[in-house]
């Protein structure tokens, strides 16, 4: 069944946290971690745009910045609520309830901006609401990673319209939504914003019991390889930040 974006995060909001305790997500998320102190260093105004249960959110409230957790799924926010995440309003990226200006950061982490419904909507209200030359800092999910899959799996039906569109499907064998998947390439021209960074998150493959023995050579390693943009295209995700030119 196809579902609405926030439609499929109602439905799994209660396991969504459980889904990423595996060592591979926790790498990711220590990878995202670290991407952040480079470019989060002082508390400001930050809007955590998609922000689900609030992982991100209450990384950085607890750093003493000042957030508002942005999401349609009122499941989603119910249990960022009960995290302790301070600030939450529902609502979609193409639409934000908020002042021209209001914040000095945007975290779209999640790959929130591949699952938008129009994602030239959701990059115009981010330019809005930034102030000049404020940072958006995202993931997304990768083109290339996607067209390898499909390959793999001899997919020929897809790839042809995914060729096209930029978009799949992506969820569960029961339900799903729809996901556009980036290029590097498509981050750079993005209008009204310059590129800061562009890095791949998951660039080598690793067991379980890889990143476990070895986490720490692991990281050191995924943090070098993220910033080839050579090899960006074997990423599992894409992460990005954005400047909001002045006058944008």
């Amino acid at each position: 069944m196809k579902l609405r974006p926030w439609e499929f995060y109602d439905r799994i909001a209660r396991a969504y946290d459980s889904m990423y305790e595996t060592p591979k997500w926790k790498l990711y998320h220590r990878l995202i971690g670290s991407f952040l102190e480079e470019y989060l260093k002082n508390p400001c105004r930050v809007l955590d745009l998609g922000g689900g249960t609030g992982k991100w959110s209450l990384f950085l409230q607890e750093r003493g910045f000042e957030v508002v957790l942005v999401d349609p799924s009122k499941e989603m926010l119910e249990v960022a609520r009960e995290k302790g995440v301070k600030n939450v309003v529902e609502a979609r990226a193409e639409d934000l309830p908020f002042p021209s200006g209001a914040f000095e950061a945007v975290l779209a982490l999640g790959d929130v901006l591949s699952y938008v419904e129009n994602k030239d909507k959701a990059f115009s209200e981010i330019r809005r609401v930034l102030v000049p030359d404020g940072l958006l800092i995202a993931t997304v999910d990768n083109f290339y990673t996607f067209l390898q899959q499909m390959i793999e799996k001899d997919a020929w039906d897809q790839i042809t319209r995914f060729l096209k569109t930029q978009t799949t499907s992506v969820g569960t064998t029961l339900f799903s939504f729809n996901s556009y998947a980036f290029k590097p390439e498509d981050l750079d021209s993005l209008e009204g914003f310059e590129t800061v960074d562009i890095r791949g998150i998951g660039v080598m493959e690793y067991s379980d019991e890889q990143i476990s023995e070895r986490e720490e050579t692991i990281f050191r390693l995924e943090r070098e390889l993220s910033k080839d943009r050579n090899i960006i295209w074997k990423a599992g995700h894409i992460f990005f930040v954005l400047k909001k030119k002045r006058g944008a």
